[in-house]
């Protein structure tokens, strides 16, 4: 068992580059408290609550008590640190991948510069070596953790090496010792170190013993690190590794008995990060743009009553907008004009003429000043009018002798730009066929650096006459930079952009999502869209096919967003115990399942579970209902009668009543009547062999395990179950798991011309 923590790591660092992890497993209780693993639901039905950790450390020296200087993690020693614990088993050889069988190097690191990939010719064990080739004058290494080390154990690190003449020399690195030069050249020589374990996990380092050349290889191949102080016969058994946690500790408190201390650690998974009831999201178009990283952006969806427009960028330099006056009169009504699908309302321009009414402006600060130099100017907008004739927007220099002016231009009503430099240069382009001021909303994008036009997401030309402009400060909306030529309908969502790595291209799709909301993508595009937006990865499991109607509006924290999505898909939506990655398994997983373990019926305590028959999730009533479509009640005629009405509720994300009604009738038949099922079972895996314990750490939700041998009483021989959650409980020669499960038999469902799956009247389901 080894447990990590990643100390000045950020949860952005560990989702991007994984993270610099520090082994504190000597630190760990694991006689007397051990460690405590929550993860997944109580039953099929409950949602995947964030998976926990708790575990107690020594703090004898002070060095996990928060703010204490002389600790080694100071000042590290915060909230959010990412820890996790895993659990390695092994034969003899604790390399988790010792002979790069099948082409892989995972597990194995090496810095910028070295280049590594698998050969077939020459090795020395199997089919497969690793070859390594060094970069001139680098300090550079091959390097694999190695777990399950027994802290103050002897042990021996061994790999065998094949340097071709006139390269440089190799050695081996484990636990502060380094091996001898390799001697020999065109054939493979084992390298040796005798070390102490200090850690439960340490590095294994191959590296040159001299600056190497440019193309100087070494070929590396059957790793072996083991218990003892010498090295035996290379053993290709790979040790397996499996995570049991990974999460961001939440506390670090102190306490004393005596002279003694600790800390209780308890950490929580990534699905914590999407349930922060405090980070309501905001619209999706606002979250979409945000993903782009807007020097300045402006969604202007304040409500009525408003006197100005904030930056919604996170950045200091973009100041608020402020309402401004050419001439005498006009309006500026916030919230009554055209928005986007989603966003609350617009500002509504209404002026007395062209040269009288009101307009908005705002500094965008110094630092959006300096890169406009360095950097090319993309925006976007959205913009309704029945007025051809009349500035968008205007970017422009302090002095206005630089300015960009974006304009409908005034007999046709088509998309213009127009800058001025300050040599007084001025070229105004007409780009396009199509009459914007025509009341409809529009979505328009400038590239500078392409010097392209587009409206609702389609390119409509491109021009080279166009003059670039820097020197950008401030930004008027609704007028020129002299407050001229006045807006007269709604203008929302602006956002600016100066980056040289990114073009328009970046943000067509910000109109499909203003007029759609991305509807009708399936559930793991629309759990990735959502979880993209809080910065964490995403992955998914299974076939995918049921539209997702748009959530364009948003409001709540993802993680309900995510739940919704979820409910549609008749998935399960749960955080991955290895990595800051959250997942949704899509319902075609469970389908039709192969038990991944049989455990006999005498292996378990008579304690250690019981069957259920009860009304606990009985539902012979469901009203089920979807966005835009219908509310629909569905009946089991037969169950309702026997027990009476039994309800329940489901608002889905459906795009379509008949998949609503699908859903409905795969509802009924699993919950119309109770079933007889084993909905917890309790297993002491360390009293296991390897095979079985392997396979119990594999055991993840979803997976299906059969109880065999069942006693006379119960209602079969044998019964399968689907696990939905666990508790673990890790301490030393010990390792409890009580699963929570659920019946496996109503995901067996009916497949077309299958022997087992298409019998008639016996497996023919129609499953959702």
């Amino acid at each position: 068992m080894s447990v990590e923590a990643a100390f000045g790591t950020t949860l952005q660092d560990a989702v991007s580059t994984g993270g610099t992890w520090t082994c504190i497993t000597q630190y760990t209780d694991i006689s007397k408290n051990g460690i405590s693993i929550t993860r997944g639901a109580a039953d099929e039905l409950s949602d995947i609550q964030a998976g926990s950790c708790t575990l107690v450390l020594d703090n004898t020296d002070g060095r996990f008590t928060p703010e204490n200087s002389t600790s080694p993690y100071y000042p590290n020693v915060t909230d959010g640190v990412p820890i996790r614990v895993s659990v390695s088993t092994a034969t003899r050889n604790l390399t988790l991948n010792p002979s790069f069988e099948g082409g892989s190097v995972e597990g194995w690191l090496w810095p910028a510069g070295v280049e590594v990939t698998t050969v077939a010719a020459p090795v020395q064990h199997g089919t497969r070596a690793a070859r390594v080739t060094w970069n001139a004058g680098s300090s550079g290494y091959f390097e694999t953790a190695v777990y399950g080390l027994t802290i103050g154990a002897v042990c021996t690190a061994s790999v065998y090496v094949r340097v071709p003449a006139g390269h440089a020399a190799a050695r081996i690195r484990m636990g502060g010792i380094t091996s001898s030069a390799s001697t020999v050249t065109d054939t493979y020589t084992r390298l040796t170190v005798t070390f102490t374990a200090t850690a439960s996990v340490m590095a294994l380092q191959v590296i040159p013993s001299t600056t190497p050349a440019v193309g100087n290889l070494v070929y590396v191949d059957a790793v072996q690190v083991e218990e003892g102080g010498t090295a035996t016969v290379f053993s290709p058994d790979a040790a397996q590794l499996s995570r049991r946690f990974w999460g961001l500790v939440n506390q670090w408190p102190v306490t004393w008995e005596g002279l003694g201390s600790a800390v209780t650690v308890t950490a929580m998974d990534v699905l914590s990060v999407l349930s922060r009831a405090e980070d309501q999201m905001r619209p999706m178009l606002l979250q979409e743009i945000l993903l782009w990283g807007p020097n300045a952006y402006y969604p202007l969806d304040e409500p009525d009553g408003s006197t100005s427009g904030g930056d919604a960028s996170g950045l200091t330099g973009p100041r608020s907008l402020a309402v401004g006056q050419a001439g005498a009169g006009g309006e500026l009504a916030f919230g009554a004009g055209i928005a986007p699908l989603g966003m609350s309302g617009a500002p509504l321009f209404t002026p007395v003429s062209a040269t009288a009414g009101k307009y908005l402006r705002a500094d965008l600060g110094r630092a959006f000043q300096a890169t406009s130099f360095t950097q090319h100017l993309l925006l976007e907008a959205w913009v309704a009018t029945t007025v051809a004739g009349r500035n968008i927007l205007t970017v422009a220099s302090p002095d206005r002798s630089s300015n960009l002016i974006l304009y409908l231009q005034a007999s046709t009503g088509y998309l213009t730009v127009s800058t001025t430099t300050p040599d007084a240069s001025a070229t105004g382009i007409v780009v396009g066929s199509t009459n914007l001021a025509d009341g409809a909303l529009h979505h328009v994008i400038y590239d500078a650096e392409a010097k392209e036009l587009y409206v609702d997401g389609v390119s409509i030309g491109s021009f080279s006459a166009i003059l670039p402009v820097q020197d950008l400060s401030t930004l008027t909306i609704g007028a020129s930079h002299n407050g001229l030529t006045l807006w007269s309908g709604s203008i929302s969502n602006v956002a600016l952009y100066l980056d040289t790595a990114m073009s328009a291209a970046n943000l067509v799709d910000h109109y499909r999502c203003g007029t759609t909301g991305f509807a009708g993508e399936t559930a793991d595009e629309r759990a990735y869209r959502l979880v993209t937006y809080i910065g964490l990865s995403f992955g998914d499991v299974g076939i995918f096919n049921t539209g997702i109607a748009e959530q364009a509006a948003l409001g709540q924290t993802c993680l309900e967003h995510l739940r919704d999505v979820e409910t549609t898909e008749s998935g399960k939506l749960y955080a991955r115990r290895d990595a800051p990655m959250v997942m949704l398994q899509g319902r075609s997983v469970r389908y039709n399942q192969s038990s991944a373990l049989n455990i006999q019926y005498v292996d378990f305590e008579p304690t250690d579970f019981e069957l259920a028959y009860d009304t606990q999730k009985v539902a012979n009533t469901l009203t089920l209902s979807r966005p835009g479509g219908a509310t629909q009640r569905m009946v089991h005629a037969v169950s309702r009668k026997a027990r009476g009405p039994m309800g329940r509720t489901v608002d889905t994300l459906c795009t379509d009543d008949l998949v609503v009604t699908d859903l409905g009738n795969w509802l009924l038949y699993r919950y119309s009547t109770p079933q007889v099922e084993l909905r917890g079972i309790r297993i002491e895996a360390s009293t296991m062999g390897q095979a079985a314990y392997r396979t119990l750490m594999a055991a993840d939700i979803s997976t299906m395990i059969t109880v065999t041998a069942m006693p006379s009483q119960a209602p079969a021989a044998s019964m399968s179950v689907t696990v939905e959650g666990y508790r673990e409980d890790i301490r030393h020669n010990q390792h409890t798991i009580q699963f929570h499960t659920s019946q496996a038999e109503t995901d067996s469902v009916w497949v077309l011309g299958d022997s087992t799956y298409s019998r008639l009247g016996s497996t023919t389901r129609l499953a959702y």
